[in-house]
């Protein structure tokens, strides 16, 4: 609001400038107010059509880790340069260290099922390990 040079306004004007600032402040935050609720008004329609035609809205939980190697990789590897083996307690926290990322809530379970399902890893039942198996090469 502009200063005004002269000081000759009654209480009343004083009053009347004073409401009329007050009007502007609530005016802008209720356009801002209004502004944020048609958007989500928006958001809403979305995905009210979506399940008129018959489509599960999606939700996005962030993006996916992206890594260079595949867990199957990296896991063959450790085990490969470790010949006594590893609990998979141990095993998960070398993929760990190894600068793996994931967002996975068990990633002893993802571990788990690597493992479980790679060719070459056996698990050595007397000592609680995984191991790569021995190849035999016959000279």
């Amino acid at each position: 609001m502009a200063k005004r040079k002269s000081s000759n306004l009654s209480v009343a004007q004083l009053e009347k400038l004073l409401a009329k600032a007050k009007n502007k402040v609530l005016v802008t935050a209720l356009n801002r107010k209004k502004a944020s609720l048609q958007a989500e008004l928006s958001s809403v329609d979305k995905e009210l059509q979506s399940l008129k035609e018959g489509k599960a809205p999606r939700r996005r939980r962030g993006k996916r880790p992206k890594n260079t190697q595949s867990l199957a990789t990296v896991v063959t590897e450790i085990l490969g340069n470790t010949a006594k083996g590893l609990s998979l307690d141990d095993l998960v926290a070398k993929v760990r260290d190894s600068g793996y990322k994931t967002k996975a809530k068990s990633f002893s379970n993802v571990v788990y099922q690597c493992v479980y399902n790679t060719k070459g890893i056996y698990r050595d039942k007397k000592n609680r390990t995984y191991r790569m198996q021995q190849v035999n090469k016959k000279s």
